[in-house]
């Protein structure tokens, strides 16, 4: 009884190690996945007339307080942008921000 005991703690071990395996480099590496955009890159494709969507992921406090806005930008908070993400269109570079 004691050998099962240990062989099904040594198992919950195992699979306790071996999901960490898998979600900490995730963790630690998702915001390098990321592609990034300067300022001067988003203007540059604004005044270029491309058809991008931009998201604005803020708040509504932080929004709301804030006096910088990009004109045309739809806000979408971060914490509803996974469930209203069938609404983004498939056919246009998307663009989040929050300032």
């Amino acid at each position: 009884m004691a050998r099962y005991r240990l062989l099904i703690r040594d198992a919950f071990l195992l699979l306790a190690i071996g999901s960490l395996v898998l979600i900490i480099p995730h963790i630690l590496f998702a915001a390098d996945d990321v592609p990034r955009i300067t300022i001067q890159e988003l203007k540059s494709k604004m005044d270029m007339g491309e058809n991008v969507l931009i998201i604005d992921v803020r708040s509504g406090e932080d929004y709301a307080s804030s006096k910088v806005k990009i004109k045309g930008a739809v806000r979408i908070p971060l914490k509803a942008l996974e469930q209203r993400q069938k609404e983004l269109p498939q056919d246009r570079e998307i663009i989040t921000y929050c300032a």
